[in-house]
């Protein structure tokens, strides 16, 4: 464990926050600005760095007013607190106990592998409600399909009908904002038409991209696709050998991945080879997408990290966009 830093380990609800000092005493206080503000203080007045779980949006006012009065704030992934937790012996979980592995997580961390708050653009706050206001309606409507499909009774399914129509409205408002919210940030926008430039990477992606991945291009290959849940992961001990699969990783990247990978393995003239020379070797189909979706995120990789590499463009689509335009030739009058 590092003695060198000062952590506070604070659980985060929506109504109140359970605090542990670095000297082991606890505290309960509600998720009010003003309980925030004494907390803040304290945390200035020890040098100590706040740290909590990333629990959606309750842990936004939290890390906003943290950056606003300098105070350096980590966010921690809940399932590796979890983790820690039971790995000191603490099956119980309680909102005390929680706070208390939470600054003794974060302090037995190496200072590399601590994800410290940084401040976020308009841009990229109205792309991360977007995308997840999105997520959830592409859910909504998958339920009313599954469920249309048992509906005999010819009103409750055009009632049923009408509200997959206004679903799928609200989907496409959804993008629009998406892309709008993408436009509006100049780094973000630099990007995207980056992206644009590999065939098979579309929208969906590339919002799903940046909205979970807002670092991305500071990545590793190996953890840009363990991130992604695209990467296999080993499991052997001795002489038990198990196949390597994927394991967690975010799931809605993994998903937009695999799309993209749908589509790039039939249009994409260098990715399509690749897929190619996968399902020649035996490897199953969806193995096989699996690895190309692995190749589009350490692509799209490489082009954030590299801003003077260029994806190879199609010959076709370059023959085509190189072909002389056709001048619009006069109406014809009617004999």
């Amino acid at each position: 464990m590092n003695q060198a830093r000062v952590h506070i380990g604070v659980d985060v609800g929506k109504e109140c926050l359970d605090i542990c000092y670095p000297d082991g005493s606890k505290e309960h206080i509600g998720n009010t600005k003003r309980s925030r503000a004494k907390l803040i203080r304290k945390a200035k007045a020890m040098s100590a760095i706040v740290s909590f779980e990333a629990t959606g949006p309750y842990e936004e006012n939290l890390a906003d007013e943290c950056l606003a009065a300098g105070v350096p704030a980590v966010r921690l992934d809940a399932w590796k607190t979890r983790k820690y937790a039971e790995s000191q012996g603490m099956l119980e979980k309680t909102d005390a106990i929680d706070c208390e592995m939470i600054r003794d997580f974060a302090a037995s961390l190496k200072p590399e592998q601590l994800r410290f708050v940084r401040p976020m653009s308009d841009g990229y706050r109205r792309l991360k409600r977007a995308t997840s206001v999105r997520r959830n309606l592409i859910k909504a409507k998958t339920l009313v399909v599954n469920q249309l499909e048992n509906i005999l009774d010819k009103d409750v399914g055009a009632s049923v009908s009408r509200v997959i129509d206004a679903l799928e409205r609200q989907i496409e408002k959804m993008d629009e904002l998406c892309t709008e919210a993408i436009r509006s940030d100049e780094k973000m926008n630099a990007l995207a038409v980056r992206f644009e430039q590999v065939v098979g990477v579309g929208p969906v992606l590339i919002s799903t991209m940046l909205s979970s991945c807002p670092d991305i291009g500071s990545f590793t290959s190996k953890d840009i696709a363990k991130m992604a849940g695209v990467a296999p992961i080993e499991n052997t001990s001795c002489t038990i050998k198990k196949k390597s699969k994927p394991r967690r990783g975010r799931r809605e990247l993994r998903s937009a991945l695999y799309m993209a990978a749908v589509s790039a393995c039939h249009s994409n003239h260098l990715l399509e080879p690749v897929y190619k020379r996968f399902t020649d070797r035996g490897m199953p189909r969806r193995v096989a997408l699996i690895a190309l979706a692995r190749h589009i995120a350490i692509l799209m990789n490489y082009i954030a990290k590299y801003p003077d590499f260029n994806p190879a463009v199609d010959p076709k689509k370059a023959a085509l966009l190189a072909l002389p335009k056709r001048k619009p030739g006069r109406p014809r009058k009617n004999p």
